[in-house]
């Protein structure tokens, strides 16, 4: 990130330097009643050096936002316990332990191994059985921001899992990413895993 600044500072020594040559060398400067004078080339030196300046300022600055924009994502794909990818497009705990009737965090990684930009890319729990096999109704609630992802990027979610009175016990859980894909208009399922989901009193 200091590359930028070290050019720009280079590029401006080189050029005061080119300038005090020129000065030195054709007598630029010229004592004339007390006042100090520059030639016409120093002028334009001077203001070619300011140009180059600027658009050194302007380049690191441009270079800075880039980089800002990426850091919260990278911090949050780091608080994952591992990076999503094409072979795993969706990343939490293959079991989730939560009381029954209440909250817990839950963090989560999805990545977009589609040729489109997934819009509004959103998490929901769609379905869940018992032990027994028997679909059950008072399935989670998963709340979370949603986002947008390009393709062949990863994005992590910060989610509220809920739980609506479900019997203690152990259940299987399907998680489901729904995302408008590309020019489309409806959102539609794009990735899904199951997990466990352990339910104490």
């Amino acid at each position: 990130m200091f590359i930028p600044f070290v050019l720009t500072g280079l590029i401006f020594e080189t050029f005061i330097k080119f300038l005090s040559f020129l000065l030195s060398k054709r007598g630029a400067v010229k004592m004339r009643k007390g006042a100090l004078s520059l030639s016409v080339t120093a002028i334009v030196i001077i203001v070619i050096a300011f140009v180059v300046l600027g658009l050194g300022l302007t380049l690191t600055k441009t270079i800075f936002k880039g980089a800002m924009k990426k850091i919260p994502e990278a911090i949050a794909l780091t608080e994952l316990e591992a990076e999503p990818t094409a072979e795993k497009p969706i990343v939490f705990p293959d079991t989730i332990d939560i009381k029954r009737n209440k909250m817990e965090t839950l963090k989560v990684g999805v990545y977009n191994r589609r040729t489109a930009t997934l819009t509004n890319a959103t998490l929901n729990i769609t379905e869940c059985i018992d032990s027994n096999g028997n679909q059950v109704s008072d399935i989670p609630t998963l709340t979370a921001i949603a986002q947008e992802i390009s393709p062949g990027e990863a994005k992590a979610y910060k989610a509220i899992i809920k739980e609506n009175g479900l019997k203690p016990g152990r259940y299987i859980c399907k998680l489901v990413v729904n995302a408008v894909l590309g020019e489309g208009t409806e959102a539609q399922e794009i990735e899904s895993k199951q997990f466990f989901l352990q339910v104490t009193s």
